[in-house]
C-alpha cells in the first residue's frame, strides 16, 4: 500500500507543478527622470497585467545621482528609495478586478507616473 502510494505521489507531482502558473518578470528602468520598459523607447508607459497573474518587478535606477522608487499606490506597494546604478524587486499578486492603477515615483510623481491596466485573464 505504501509503494502505491509513494508511486503515485511520483507521477503526480510532476503534473501539480507543471499547472501552476509562472511569475511574470517586467524590468522598468528609470533614466532621463522618465520610467521605460526595459529596451524600451516609450517613456512612462502604460503596463497591461492579467488578472489574478504574478508579477515580480525588477526596477533599475540608470539615473546617476538621483534618488527613485516604485510605487504603485492603489495597492500600497513601493520599493526602497535606490541610488544610481541600484536595483529593487516588488513582487505583486495582481488583484483579480480588472480596472486601473497609477504607478509613480514617489519623489518625482509629476513627472514619473504611468498606468497598470488590470484586465480580465484568460
Amino acid at each position: 500500500m505504501a509503494a502505491v502510494a509513494v508511486v503515485s505521489l511520483v507521477i503526480l507531482l510532476p503534473l501539480t507543478v507543471s499547472t501552476r502558473a509562472a511569475v511574470r518578470d517586467i524590468t522598468l528602468v528609470t533614466r532621463d527622470m522618465a520610467f521605460y520598459l526595459e529596451d524600451g523607447t516609450v517613456p512612462n508607459p502604460t503596463i497591461r497585467l492579467d488578472a489574478g497573474e504574478e508579477v515580480r518587478f525588477i526596477l533599475r535606477n540608470l539615473d546617476s545621482g538621483i534618488t527613485h522608487n516604485l510605487a504603485i499606490e492603489g495597492w500600497e506597494l513601493e520599493t526602497a528609495y535606490l541610488d544610481g546604478d541600484a536595483s529593487a524587486t516588488l513582487r505583486v499578486h495582481v488583484p483579480k478586478q480588472p480596472g486601473s492603477q497609477t504607478y509613480v515615483c514617489v519623489p518625482h510623481r509629476g513627472m514619473m507616473r504611468g498606468v497598470i491596466e488590470v484586465v480580465a485573464g484568460d
